[in-house]
């Protein structure tokens, strides 16, 4: 019962536009997220060049580990690259939010096909402008037709 209403709640913020990750409800599904990487650039479906610290989902640090830290001066892009545990064929979403002055703005959405593997590989990526894109991020992973099923937040600085 709590979760629906945790779903409801979320659905309802979305849709007006005032999504916070304050408390998010990680979903039971068929995907599973095993690892994420932020990048310069992806080659042969592995990620180069990746930045540090290591990325990780939320989910299972609780925001307590260092975050990547990309440098606009090395890169003109950032790769968020993931490995998928999939059950089922499916679509999931990579939402890219940037949070300015205390606000989260969600910026992009990439949805991804996805067919079952123990270690399916995709990734999506958003293009720097140091005058823009400066600050705080994250991506969020969804299955694409749940979304407020969230699988995985992973956040990381642009400087």
């Amino acid at each position: 019962m709590l979760r629906g209403v945790h779903r409801l709640v979320l659905s309802a913020m979305v849709g007006l536009g005032l999504l916070v990750f304050l408390a998010p409800v990680y979903a039971e599904s068929d995907f599973h997220v095993e690892k994420v990487v932020i990048s310069k650039n992806v080659a042969n479906r592995n990620p180069e060049g990746i930045f540090s610290p290591s990325a990780y989902c939320e989910k299972d640090k609780n925001g307590q580990a260092a975050i990547p830290v990309v440098q606009t001066v090395q890169t003109s892009q950032v790769v968020f690259w993931t490995k998928v545990a999939a059950a089922k064929n499916g679509e999931l979403r990579h939402s890219w939010h940037h949070q300015f002055e205390g606000t989260w703005t969600k910026v992009s959405e990439v949805n991804l096909s996805i067919r079952p593997s123990s270690g399916y590989r995709m990734w999506s990526l958003k293009s720097l402008k140091p005058e823009i894109h400066t600050g705080e991020w994250m991506v969020v992973v969804a299955p694409s037709n749940a979304p407020e099923e969230i699988l995985c937040i992973t956040r990381f600085t642009v400087r």
